[in-house]
């Protein structure tokens, strides 16, 4: 395998560096009216590597991209791209003392109302690299038979690129820090208890806005038999959204899980900025996965709310895979298969940098067959502003609400063994309050080969409409041939 023929990989650790490279016609570089189109050939040439490790005292994932795009026939300038994936545990001190990192780096949509394309190497002024990196060091232990506890520190950063397009502009800049501790009874009773005290403070630097919460909450849960288990929980909060104040909060929530192909779990709780919940259905069968989510919460912007294909398989995959390595294996090969990139996007976003009242609903299915794969995703996207006064120079501050819609349906299928034929459909959709909105839709089709063990080639065809009726894009349309190539050490 891969893994052990790559250098320095060692038991329970695969180091795979990688080469790719790849040549795209367009008809449509700058995204111009059908007037004005800039036709081009884009070469990126992409050194990567990738380490797994799954065992031991460090474990997770790093995949690491750099992409150097340069432009053919045009007065483009040539650039590079970064492109991290990482999420590792390391265990300091056996069974008690831990630490959780997550990066990553992409390309994210700078505002909703902006021009949007498919793929992150043309030429689009709405589009910038965010950075984000989150350290989380915690402690686990017992306290004598009577309760468990975790005491749990978390840094993130996340930075973006200088620039804007048509909406909005400016940085998505912020950071966030949190301590928590958790106290929990002796597991295996049929009713337990439970605390949680937590302190989280959020900078947003455009803006220079902080909003600071604190929170004591203790819960009840009973668990009547194995496959249901019911909780309430009650506390006090402090928050600063509308001004300091410290209120009530309490909800409640319940876990069922008949078996391990099917689990269904549903959290509610009040509180004086806005009620937050999180229902979320998986269910597995022999050749199908369906997975819907509900959620509603503050969302501060930490993360874009713009998703990878990887991310989106990924998180589809995160009840049937606990394990991260072992996910992280299966949503590449997923990928590969489809002939899908890990690090395109699958829906829509934008850089905020204010906190917003979230709710968000997804679904997405997977179908797997001997020879034919199909995969479908949705999502529907609420984002408002919970102060009333416009802050900030994004979306939010334009409009009270951007609602984001999008669907991708991708289907693969198997010619040969080493050779996939793949077609995927994709629309998204932005509105705002008062602003219009803008549609884009995007079909690809594509052709994967298998040339050896190590290396494997594409070729493709994409055609994009980009409707837009906010008055801050330009309509247009663009046709593109790709191939590529990409050899694994």
């Amino acid at each position: 395998e891969d893994a052990a023929a790559a250098g320095g990989s060692r038991k329970g650790i695969a180091v795979i560096p990688r080469l790719s490279v790849s040549e795209t016609w367009t008809d449509n570089l700058a995204l111009a009216p059908d007037n004005a189109r800039d036709r081009a050939f884009i070469t990126t040439v992409s050194p990567g590597l990738t380490i797994s490790s799954s065992s031991g005292a460090i474990r997770g994932s790093f995949d690491y991209t750099l992409d150097g795009i340069v432009y053919t026939k045009s007065d483009r300038d040539s650039r590079l791209q970064n492109q991290l994936s990482t999420r590792f545990t390391a265990e300091l001190v056996q069974t008690a003392l831990y630490v959780d990192v997550t990066g990553n780096i992409s390309q994210q949509a700078i505002s909703a109302f902006g021009q949007q394309s498919p793929d992150g190497t043309l030429d689009s002024p709405n589009r910038t690299e965010t950075r984000m990196l989150q350290v989380s060091p915690y402690w686990r232990g017992r306290l004598g038979s009577a309760a468990t506890f975790e005491l749990r520190a978390t840094g993130q950063m996340r930075d973006s690129s200088e620039g804007g397009a048509g909406a909005a502009g400016g940085s998505g800049n912020s950071k966030e820090g949190s301590l928590m501790l958790n106290l929990a009874g002796p597991a295996g009773r049929q009713l337990n208890w439970g605390l949680n005290a937590s302190t989280t403070r959020m900078h947003f630097e455009q803006t220079g806005i902080d909003y600071r919460t604190t929170s004591v909450v203790g819960s009840l849960n009973w668990v009547p038999d194995i496959d249901w288990m019911l909780g309430v929980t009650g506390g006090r909060e402090r928050s600063d959204y509308f001004g300091p104040e410290t209120t009530s909060i309490y909800g409640a929530n319940l876990r069922w899980s008949p078996g391990p192909r099917t689990k269904l779990s549903v959290d509610w709780q009040h509180h004086s900025y806005g009620n937050s919940h999180n229902l979320s259905f998986e269910h597995r069968m022999s050749q199908v996965a369906l997975r819907a989510n509900s959620s509603q919460s503050v969302n501060t912007g930490e993360t874009p709310t713009q998703a990878t294909n990887y991310q989106l398989l990924d998180l589809q995959f995160s009840g049937m895979e606990p394990d991260p390595v072992k996910r992280d294996a299966l949503v590449r090969a997923l990928l590969a298969a489809l002939g899908l990139s890990p690090n395109s996007f699958s829906g829509a976003g934008f850089l905020s940098n204010t906190a917003t009242l979230q709710r968000r609903t997804d679904l997405s299915m997977i179908w797997t067959g001997p020879r034919l794969t199909a995969t479908l995703s949705a999502n529907d996207n609420n984002s408002r502003r919970i102060n009333t006064a416009p802050t900030g120079s994004g979306d939010l501050a334009l409009t009270d609400r951007v609602r984001q819609r999008g669907a991708s349906v991708s289907v693969g299928y198997r010619l040969t063994p080493l050779a996939n034929a793949n077609l995927t459909y994709s629309r998204q959709n932005s509105r705002g309050d008062g602003v219009g909105g803008n549609d884009m839709r995007s079909l690809t089709a594509n052709f994967t080969l298998r040339l050896g063990p190590r290396s494997d080639a594409a070729f493709g065809l994409r055609q994009t409409k980009f409707d837009d009726t906010s008055l801050f894009a330009t309509s247009y349309q663009e046709h593109a041939i790709y191939a590529s190539l990409t050899q694994r050490f």
